[in-house]
């Protein structure tokens, strides 16, 4: 399974959504169960998948999809 697959398993796993009811763009006001709690959660499965420290500064940051993405590439992570 390629790395964006996994990504986008991930999201669907966490916020309860189908591939394709979410985009790049989409952010908490687009998926109903993504919260605070969802949003770490997610964050803790990227952590533990790809062996990723984020901090703080860049999980707040990830306010869209398409965000998350630039930063786990920042990370090395291939999507």
């Amino acid at each position: 399974m390629s790395h964006l697959e996994k990504f986008n398993e991930y999201i669907c796993q966490v916020f309860g959504v189908e591939l394709g009811e979410y985009s790049d763009d989409s952010t908490p006001d687009d998926l109903d169960s993504w919260d605070s709690v969802t949003h770490m959660d997610l964050m803790a499965l990227f952590e533990d998948e790809w062996d990723l420290s984020l901090d703080v500064e860049e999980i707040t940051e990830m306010v869209t999809i398409g965000l998350m993405k630039e930063a786990l590439k920042r990370h090395g992570v291939e999507l």
